[in-house]
């Protein structure tokens, strides 16, 4: 017991801390070393919804082990670990899909005269901000609390729990997930994170909303309750 109440309140270096940071290295230097970016450009290109799961699948999850470091001291797997990284994988998917969807959405408006357009970059930054601020504001709380929801009844189901979806829905702490997630993270964190990721050229948008989502796997944990420890003074 006293073993596992130092780990608890572990403030130092943990080995899962370096497997964690070599896990994420390696993948920064795949994307980074000139050969394997162009494989991984052309996969992205050929297979962007399989290239969005895997890349969501992997690296959100590697958010939610995070969010457990800070929140308990130490790591562990999560509840129903397969069936999280599939709803990563399913999010990933998404993903592309709304990246197109609102970036061609926002042009096509900007085009017709429903929304402002200016020239160069001051036009570029305006089309990023606005395609930002319109998938944070709709699309984003929506998917959020889909995968709060989700993310709950893999958890019941993992721990032997048969609730129904109305036992989920009512156990959820949802002024937390208003008060942090929708009320600070969107306007102070996701919306001027997207609006550089839309300044990007399209091919590395989906790879900066994958790193991206490691802050999500992170943010979306922490939502649920519970100060972190690694962060307490």
């Amino acid at each position: 017991m006293a073993v596992k109440e130092k780990s608890r309140n572990s403030r130092g270096i943990l080995p899962g801390d370096l497997a964690w940071a070599l896990l994420f290295l390696g993948f920064a230097a795949f994307i980074a070393v000139p050969a394997t970016n162009a494989l991984f450009v052309g996969w992205t290109a050929r297979a962007p919804y399989a290239m969005g799961f895997a890349k969501f699948a992997l690296l959100a999850t590697m958010g939610e082990f995070l969010a457990i470091r800070l929140r308990m001291g130490h790591y562990e797997s999560p509840k129903g670990l397969v069936a999280k990284m599939a709803a990563w994988g399913v999010i990933g998917v998404l993903v592309v899909l709304m990246f197109q969807l609102f970036s061609a959405g926002v042009g096509g408006a900007q085009a017709r005269g429903y929304l402002p357009a200016a020239p160069g970059f001051e036009g570029s930054l305006l089309s990023a901000f606005l395609t930002s601020a319109i998938m944070n504001l709709t699309f984003g709380p929506v998917f959020m609390a889909c995968h709060r929801v989700s993310d709950a009844y893999i958890e019941a189901r993992a721990s032997g729990g048969r609730k129904g979806p109305r036992e989920i829905v009512a156990a959820i702490d949802w002024p937390r997930f208003i008060a942090l997630v929708v009320g600070r993270t969107i306007p102070l964190f996701w919306i001027p994170a997207h609006t550089l990721t839309f300044l990007l050229p399209g091919e590395y948008r989906i790879l900066a909303a994958a790193f991206l989502s490691i802050a999500l796997g992170v943010i979306l944990s922490l939502a649920k309750g519970g100060r972190p420890e690694g962060l307490r003074p």
